[in-house]
């Protein structure tokens, strides 16, 4: 926080001092929004707000308003300078630019130089290094740490990246490749595994932050109380041929499920639907017509051929609307859902996603619980956005949540295909003007799973997400049981920066307009210093 003291001392009476002044303040905004908090860092501009405005008080800076030639910059040292050692910098005697250690994993880092924004090199080790105190560091993660040194402060990613674990990433040293690679959030999805596998999932993460210097976070994903099937007999996926039949039961086998023959969840499933319905699998991968209904069974022809994954969420259609009666009346959050989310809070994970938000009390309720569960923790609720009900409460539910999903699969299995795009961006822009995260998830790079490169397609699609200013983009299938994750990884990471360096080479400022947070005048001049942040 001692960022503007060599500063002050340099041009003490100079007209460039306020705007260097000011590129000061913006550049290290701009270091909190993209080195704070592991996922969400775009829309938090009170929290950055408080920070300067704390650095602001710390230093005792007064800036008169007056017409005289020379406005008056007074400063003294600061009064709580042993309060401030995570960020603490000095100034070489023999140079203008200021010297940063940014400290992780090496435990004797290289000294950065910064040049406002045209870039950083590491000096050589012979070289004379500033002296700097032991709380002379910047704490950031491995990767961060690594970008910096090779590029600057403005090479810190906006877009981060969320990668679901599954048994194609869930060793430790394909974690360990996945935080190389950029991710900032492992998923862990309820609907598959057990609470075993997933707690030995979250202790490798936990391992790997602590001894190798990554800040990767944990989010855990319910499951949910829609129609969904259940497990494949205990294969991963299975393959289904046009016209071929398929059973859906909601009988319990004692013994192995017979040929083609899938479990459902919901005991009134027989009973609801008709012959003649479409019944839709994991958001359309597969789509089947009822032809029959014997008992609990319901016999189904496959009209599109797909790959079926187990506990894939199951929709139908009836004239062509959704038959979404009986889905309206199971609860958002299941008894199961109840159990996972005090698995979670035990693990202490940083998010939990809750699927299928029809209502904001849903998410003041879970928010309550968490809170009379755990007093001290500090889980953050996201709310995914992928029904009717979630679209048409949309304000209230984003409002109360601590950021949103846009769970494209299942929101497209319930709404026409040509709208998804339509509501994924009101969905970003509804969040980015109530200051609140938002994610976009689900087929990013859907074709990724069976071969290395993505279609054109998708790269177009996933740079659409980021210049609509999503704050992550999440993998699914393509982290989770994908053959190549590092790669999906990678095109995730080098289409975000390209268009963020677009974004600012073309100085395509942002659009949305923000409401305002300050309530002061303090509180003002901090806040339009995040937005110049934001704008850099």
């Amino acid at each position: 926080l001692c960022f503007l003291r060599p500063l002050l001392y340099y041009f003490p009476n100079s007209s460039p001092n306020y705007s260097l002044l000011s590129l000061s303040l913006s550049t290290f905004s701009l270091l909190l929004v993209s080195t704070g908090n592991p996922l969400f860092n775009n829309s938090r501009r009170r929290s950055a707000c408080s920070s300067i405005h704390f650095m602001a008080q710390a230093l005792n800076i007064f800036i008169s308003t007056s017409r005289s030639p020379k406005p008056l910059i007074s400063h003294r040292p600061p009064p709580l300078a042993g309060a401030v050692s995570r960020f603490s910098l000095t100034k070489n005697p023999s140079k203008t630019p200021l010297f940063i250690t940014a400290s992780a994993s090496d435990p004797n880092p290289p000294v950065l130089t910064s040049g406002n924004g045209a870039g950083s090199a590491a000096l050589p080790a012979h070289a004379p290094l500033p002296v700097v105190s032991d709380s002379g560091s910047i704490e950031v993660d491995a990767v961060t740490e690594a970008e910096l040194k090779e590029n600057g402060f403005r090479s810190t990613r906006r877009t981060k990246l969320i990668c679901t674990i599954g048994p194609a990433t869930c060793q430790p040293e394909q974690l360990e490749a996945l935080a190389v690679g950029g991710m900032n959030v492992a998923r862990i999805n309820m609907c598959h595994g057990t609470r075993e596998w997933h707690r030995d999932v979250i202790q490798r993460v936990r391992r790997l932050n602590e001894e190798k210097g990554y800040a990767v976070a944990i989010m855990m994903d319910t499951e949910g109380s829609e129609i969904h099937m259940g497990d494949l007999g205990g294969t991963s996926s299975s393959k289904v041929e046009d016209g071929e039949i398929w059973t859906f039961s909601v009988r319990a086998f004692d013994t192995a499920l017979p040929e083609c023959t899938i479990n459902v969840n919901y005991d009134g499933f027989a009973e609801d639907v008709k012959v003649g319905d479409e019944l839709l699998v994991d958001g359309g991968m597969v789509r089947f017509e009822v032809i029959e209904k014997i008992g609990p069974d319901v016999k189904c022809r496959c009209t599109d051929p797909g790959l079926l994954l187990p506990r894939a969420n199951l929709t139908f259609w009836r004239d062509g609307s959704l038959v979404r009666e009986r889905n309206a009346m199971l609860p958002t959050i299941s008894s199961k859902d109840w159990l996972d989310i005090d698995f979670g809070i035990a693990e202490g994970v940083e998010f939990i996603a809750i699927s299928f938000v029809k209502s904001a009390e849903v998410i003041k309720h879970l928010k309550s619980y968490i809170q009379a569960r755990a007093r001290d923790s500090d889980i953050s609720v996201i709310a995914k956005i992928e029904s009717i009900d979630s679209l048409k409460n949309l304000e209230e539910i984003i409002q109360a949540s601590d950021g949103a999903m846009v769970a494209r699969g299942d929101l497209g299995a319930q709404i026409p295909l040509e709208q998804v795009p339509y509501e994924q961006q009101k969905i970003v822009q509804v969040c980015r003007q109530l200051n609140k995260p938002v994610i976009v998830a689900s087929q990013l790079l859907e074709s990724m799973i069976e071969y290395p490169t993505p279609t054109r397609a998708e790269v177009a699609d996933v740079s659409e997400a980021v210049r609509q200013r999503a704050d992550a983009l999440m993998l699914s299938g393509e982290s989770a049981m994908g053959q190549f994750p590092d790669k999906a990884l990678t095109v995730l990471r080098t289409v975000s920066l390209r268009i963020e360096k677009w974004w600012r080479d073309e100085k395509r400022h942002e659009a949305t307009e923000l409401p305002a947070i300050a309530s002061s005048f303090t509180d003002s001049i901090s806040e339009e210093i995040c937005n110049s942040a934001a704008k850099m």
